[in-house]
């Protein structure tokens, strides 16, 4: 590794031998384990502030390392498509928040540039030299002004429209990936004192969790700059390329080798419980209709069946995530889906305390292979199931791709069905003058899987978001689901020690059920019909 590349390798190091760096104003504050911190390693970190410095986002007035830094597993992932597809918009984000009131774009537009200038992932640029990996530089700090935009005299009386056909016409503005900043600020004004706030941000350089740090920080900025407060004084969290050189040092302390070894058996134990429930694999389904329109559906589950889940699996000894990650696999098996044996999952990767207001993309998509014994008690599911999950986050740190080269899937994805949970903090607009008229209208990035569902709190319901393609057995699965969900769900507070077959069996009668109550409807409105047709018949 040549010298312009040794402030990255140094970190590499660091973080190796399990030490730490934090930016604390103009210092860099170094801690690990004695026998770790050399003085050799400690004289080498101090020839290397400044580039270090910039790196960790301490220094916004350089650019770091002049040969870059290697991208995160989870960001590779992302360049891949984005270099197949080069004006895709797939990975673009946008909110929509509507404010009416004293809205202050000169208050705003500092406070973009604030945050930019804070925050490492927001100024860098991506770049890949011929025969050579993609690099991330991080660039210099400069000024970025918001879009303004004069709207109508009087906003339309639905303003979610509003909302969403903005986020939507601003999802669609592709990123200069090599050049823009990865955050921008789009506001459309109206005559009547509302503003219409569009945050727009790609997901190599944002996660959920970076959206709620990026509203808050912005709302604080933005009430410093209209001066009705200080300046925030909390130090800056270290730049995102201290997180890839976490990730690599982690990876090289595991092993890679071991890792890949690890899911090699998984994959392998995978493909066995496959071809014994003698199902299709969801993964050669998952490829051949990927340009199938999208759609989606919303449900709740309510207050006191979430509650009823949560002393459950306390009770088990696991999370309420665990927990409803069974129900949703034993609706897979109620539905003979292929592929059941294999569900994604997204693994967050801010383990260390440093990163959780670090903005980048810490988020791996990994799979859980399981099979449900149909013999076996809900409640033992459910802690047999937590366990299973546990040891695949603890080698989460293999990128996506690498995992899915091992399945010999020809390129197509490890698994159908992704199960999330969106357990971010909750981003709330609160700035100075204005009040909050219609909450945001997000707009995601689109997932490439036939099936992805995804939990997020509502106080002390739990919302339950599915997309899902147009493809068989997304369609069948989805037909039902939140009806056979939600039954599996009571079913599981009152019938915990249940069996699972027990579980998939009732799915099925009510099922059947409403299949002969649509039937029975559907001959007596044919007879009505006959009946009428033979009474005007007579009248005639």
């Amino acid at each position: 590794m040549d010298s312009e590349s040794r402030p990255f390798a140094l970190l590499v190091e660091l973080y190796r031998r399990r030490g730490r760096i934090v930016p604390q104003r103009e210092r860099l504050n170094v801690s690990g384990p004695v026998e770790a911190l050399s003085r050799g390693m400690l004289d080498e970190l101090a020839r290397h502030k400044p580039a270090l410095a910039s790196l960790l986002g301490t220094c916004a007035s350089a650019a770091g390392a002049t040969d870059g830094v290697p991208l995160s597993r989870a960001q590779q992932e992302i360049w891949a498509v984005e270099r197949a597809s080069p004006c895709t918009t797939r990975f673009n984000l946008t909110s929509s928040v509507l404010l009416h009131g004293r809205f202050n774009a000169g208050a705003a537009s500092d406070a973009l540039s604030a945050l930019i200038e804070r925050h490492t992932a927001l100024r860098t640029r991506f770049v890949e030299a011929p025969c050579s990996s993609p690099r991330q530089f991080v660039c210099a700090a400069v000024r970025v002004a918001p879009e303004i935009e004069r709207g109508p005299g009087r906003l339309p009386n639905d303003h979610g429209a509003l909302l969403r056909r903005v986020a939507v016409e601003q999802m669609r503005r592709p990123f200069d990936l090599a050049g823009d900043p990865l955050l921008d600020l789009h506001v459309l004004e109206t005559g009547d004192g509302h503003a219409l706030l569009t945050l727009r941000r790609h997901h190599i350089a944002s996660d959920g969790v970076s959206f709620a740090v990026v509203v808050d920080e912005f709302c604080r900025l933005y009430r410093a700059f209209a001066g009705v407060a200080g300046m925030p004084e909390d130090d800056a969290p270290p730049g995102y390329p201290a997180f890839v050189a976490y990730e690599t040092a982690t990876v090289e302390r595991q092993g890679r080798d071991a890792l890949r070894a690890w899911w090699r058996d998984e994959l392998v134990r995978g493909a066995a419980l496959a071809a014994a429930a003698n199902r299709p694999s969801a993964a050669m389904l998952a490829g051949a209709d990927a340009g199938a329109p999208t759609f989606s559906l919303r449900f709740v589950v309510d207050a006191p069946t979430v509650a009823g889940l949560r002393t459950l699996s306390r009770r088990c000894g696991e999370s309420l995530y665990s927990t409803m990650f069974a129900l949703f696999r034993l609706l897979l098996d109620a539905n003979d889906a292929p592929g059941a044996e294999c569900v994604g999952v997204d693994a967050s990767m801010r383990d260390a305390a440093e990163f959780e207001r670090t903005v980048g993309l810490f988020v791996n998509r990994v799979p859980i292979v399981y099979a449900i014994d149909p013999d076996t008690t809900f409640e033992s599911t459910v802690a047999s199931l937590g366990g299973t999950i546990r040891a695949a986050l603890a080698h989460k740190w293999l990128a996506h791709h690498e995992i899915a080269s091992l399945a010999n899937v020809g390129g197509g994805p490890l698994f159908g069905y992704l199960f999330g949970f969106h357990n971010n903090p909750h981003a709330t607009f609160a700035l100075p003058g204005c009040r909050v008229v219609t909450d945001f209208a997000h707009r995601e990035h689109e997932h490439d899987l036939p099936f992805v569902c995804y939990l997020t709190d509502v106080g002390a319901a739990i919302a339950v978001t599915v997309a899902y393609r147009a493809m068989p057995h997304a369609e069948a699965l989805a037909a039902d689901f939140a009806a056979s969900y939600l039954q599996l769900a009571r079913l599981a507070v009152v019938s915990p020690d249940a069996r699972c077959s027990t579980f998939v069996a009732s799915v099925r009668a009510r099922r059947r059920g409403a299949d002969a109550a649509h039937r029975r409807a559907f001959a007596d409105l044919k007879r009505r019909r006959a009946l009428r047709r033979t009474v005007e018949a007579d009248d005639a």
